[in-house]
């Protein structure tokens, strides 16, 4: 496992992040509670030291608060704050007020005192991110929080962040999602703040199981995300899971980790966020830092991407 600073923390954390979504039985399906824990740990086995939730991750972070049970100095613990969710939808809060109150749910709920890596995960526009921002830094004064970190912020808002104290910018980039190379991504790096990478797979696509959007379950919701798998946009993503196995097959490895790699293989994205159900999954993704793209390949895969 390849190991990175988190930004001006003096936190050493994997390149590898378990992304915990799929363990909180909502978005991805129903995971039994005994299988999420041995998830977790086998990730923290195989030397991942980083995992991320959020508040409205289903039962997520309750999950994690048993899981993390005897070995939580092992781990850096990423939660969520400002997406609150209600039947059928969710929306974005941000007060000073609202703040204080998700914070101490998500400490009873993981059952810890504090939390490494404490994020806003979307801005909101009806409330004051200065005031947001300031928040944050009383949470580490404090010690509720050891540092903290936004998501999903544009260029102008990344920068207002980094100037406030933020140490990690989360956001969306695969083979599929790339604008964020042009701008996004090398302020974050030219800021200290370490580029946490979400969604490489494109909602598990990249993993070789979908043949057409006809495979995808009719009550499965990643299609609602993830629009890669719709069918007016199928023929582009066809194009990219051919080019992404060509390079597995003649590589000798997972098309998972060949994606994962990739955006790896950019010098201003320091962790890849990856989520796991089975500890196997864990395993597999904890490998995807193991070695190094050449250059063709990636031109291979660039070339495919959309």
């Amino acid at each position: 496992m390849e190991y990175t600073q988190l930004g001006k923390t003096d936190f050493k954390v994997s390149r590898i992040a378990l992304g915990s979504w799929g363990l909180g039985s909502d978005f991805y399906g129903e995971v039994e509670l005994n299988t999420a824990i041995d998830t977790l740990h086998a990730a923290v086995d195989s030397g991942i030291n980083i995992v991320d939730t959020a508040p409205n991750y289903g039962n997520s972070e309750e999950v994690l608060g048993k899981a993390l049970a005897g070995i939580r100095d092992k781990v850096i613990v990423a939660t969520k704050c400002g997406c609150l969710k209600y039947p059928g939808g969710s929306y974005k809060l941000l007060t000073p007020v609202s703040m204080r109150l998700q914070l101490e749910e998500s400490l009873r709920r993981l059952n810890t005192d504090y939390i490494d890596l404490y994020q806003i995960h979307y801005p909101d526009k009806n409330s004051s991110m200065e005031a947001a921002y300031d928040t944050m830094n009383k949470f580490v004064e404090e010690g509720k929080i050891r540092a903290w970190g936004v998501c999903n912020h544009s260029v102008s808002e990344a920068l207002n962040a980094a100037d406030a104290g933020a140490v990690s910018l989360q956001a969306q980039y695969s083979l599929s999602k790339r604008a964020i190379e042009r701008d996004l991504l090398p302020v974050a790096k030219a800021n200290d703040m370490s580029v946490i990478a979400y969604g490489t797979l494109i909602g598990g696509l990249l993993s070789g199981k979908y043949n057409g959007p006809k495979t995808i379950s009719a009550t499965d919701r990643r299609p609602m995300f993830y629009t890669e798998f719709k069918e007016e946009n199928w023929p582009k993503s066809e194009k990219l899971i051919a080019a992404v196995r060509e390079v597995a097959e003649n590589r000798g490895e997972s098309m998972p980790n060949v994606a994962i790699n990739w955006a790896l293989s950019n010098a201003n994205v320091g962790i890849a966020l990856v989520g796991a159900k089975t500890a196997a999954q864990a395993e597999a993704n904890a490998k995807a830092a193991a070695f190094s793209l050449t250059k063709e390949e990636v031109a291979k895969l660039n070339a495919a991407s959309f």
